[in-house]
């Protein structure tokens, strides 16, 4: 195996010409070489392909494709993928940042025996007017080793712009699925878990921005939506295609950990039937009951109306 193989650097973009350059400046700050960078113009209408051709001169290395119509974040990246050179394949977003020497250190662990399908790493959630809001994922980590799936199937701790991988392992798995609008990215580490070893980077080396209108963003009431419609289906597939690989605690944990979660989230959003039925099925799952209960009795409109009631009569 050479010592330096090639990374192609996949990066997305549809109306991105405001953040590419951040993101492509943090990709060429690197300290590993040889790199291949792609970027996938999704059909912007903006001047994303002039930002990423501005860079060009500077990077040689640099692709630009233009595809005619927007597939989305899925079918861009399929795009960059079965366009790229290199062995591995390091995914960028073009709104958020990777920090200096985050390729050296994750390529050290790829290639490390047992050797990994791919590697993440941590990232940091960071606000429009640059506030950093902490870890992503409440700083829940994924379990690393060849049992990463079922932590996976529960929860999804892995960012797109802190994933290496090999690129004969995506196109074995079929790469993401682009009949999935969302939670294309969890079904796919899903499926590279299931092929092998997770490797894990526990540093934060990737810079997370929260960016109104980017490639995969929606509303946040209509994510939750979509994670009701579509992600959680996706779960309940993957679960039972692997039925006979997990023990009935795990079932139960994995559909019990994404029911309360997602439940609670939509009470978030005043979604009160679906949140009241998943935190329902949860507990009766046996999972966190008893804060499943005390979230169903603070958390209820009659609950919320009740405290509003309280706080205006001390007010008063």
């Amino acid at each position: 195996m050479p010592d330096h193989q090639l990374v192609s650097v996949v990066i997305p973009a549809r109306e991105a010409a405001g953040t590419l350059g951040r993101a492509l400046a943090s990709v060429l700050a690197q300290d590993y070489r040889p790199l291949e960078i792609i970027v996938v113009d999704d059909a912007s209408r903006d001047e994303t392909a002039a930002m990423a051709a501005s860079f060009q001169e500077a990077a040689p290395h640099l692709r630009l494709i233009r595809l005619p119509r927007p597939l989305g974040a899925a079918g861009a990246r399929n795009a960059g993928i079965a366009a790229a050179c290199g062995e591995i394949i390091a995914f960028q977003d073009a709104d958020d940042e990777w920090l200096p020497g985050k390729l050296s250190a994750q390529i050290a662990l790829l290639r490390r025996a047992p050797q990994p399908v791919f590697v993440a790493c941590g990232c940091r959630l960071i606000a429009p007017d640059g506030r950093d809001l902490g870890p992503l994922y409440d700083g829940q980590i994924p379990q690393a080793g060849p049992r990463a799936w079922p932590g996976l199937l529960a929860r999804n701790t892995i960012a797109t712009p802190s994933v290496l991988a090999w690129r004969d392992a995506l196109l074995a798995v079929g790469g993401f699925d682009t009949t999935l609008p969302v939670g294309e990215d969890q079904d796919l580490w899903i499926r590279l878990a299931l092929r092998g070893r997770l490797g894990y980077v526990d540093a934060a080396l990737v810079r997370v921005h929260v960016t109104p209108g980017s490639l995969s963003g929606v509303g946040e009431a209509d994510g939750c939506r979509q994670q009701l419609a579509i992600t959680l289906p996706m779960v309940r597939r993957h679960v039972a295609a692997q039925r006979q690989a997990l023990s009935r605690a795990e079932r139960r944990r994995i559909l019990g950990e994404r029911w309360g979660r997602l439940g609670r989230a939509a009470y978030g959003y005043r979604l009160y039937g679906e949140g009241l039925r998943l935190v329902l099925q949860a507990t009766l799952l046996g999972f966190e009951p008893a804060r499943n209960l005390w979230f169903l009795l603070s958390a209820s409109p009659p609950a919320r109306w009740l405290k509003r009631r309280l706080a205006l009569d001390r007010r008063g």
